[in-house]
């Protein structure tokens, strides 16, 4: 009886720990070192030509789901998170990952797409893509 009682803990420690394991998944991007995609450094005309785009996170969702851009505009993404968790925006096919977003915190994303293309965007924390946390990005001549 004993034994039984012992392989019953033994079981559910191994339950949890493969529970919290799944939970943690986002860990190693909390701090994004990733460069923005863009590389000019031409202050005075990126600045009069950045366009300002603020994104909404909740759970879990991306408001507006959508955003449009031109092929080589600067964009400041205002990252404002109204959720009970951390979330991120991802653009997988460009490169793009902003940093990690806490609940009711903001931050602020720069990039420059020299692509055109519809390309979707997603929160890379454990599981969020997977509930519908996606959206799209287009970019346009």
């Amino acid at each position: 009886m004993p034994k039984r009682r012992i392989w019953t803990a033994l079981a559910a420690l191994l339950v949890l720990a493969v529970l919290l394991a799944g939970c943690g998944g986002g860990g190693s991007r909390q701090q994004s070192s990733a460069p923005s995609p863009s590389s000019s450094s031409s202050t005075s005309s990126s600045q009069a030509a950045t366009r300002e785009i603020t994104v909404v996170l909740s759970d879990f969702k991306f408001e507006p789901a959508e955003i449009t851009v031109k092929r080589g505009e600067r964009v400041r993404l205002t990252l404002q998170n109204t959720g009970t968790v951390a979330h991120d925006w991802t653009v997988r096919d460009l490169n793009l990952a902003s940093p990690r977003v806490q609940p009711g915190q903001t931050a602020t994303y720069e990039f420059t797409v020299d692509r055109v293309g519809t390309f979707t965007s997603v929160c890379v924390e454990a599981g969020h893509e997977a509930l519908g946390m996606t959206g799209r990005l287009i970019v346009e001549n």
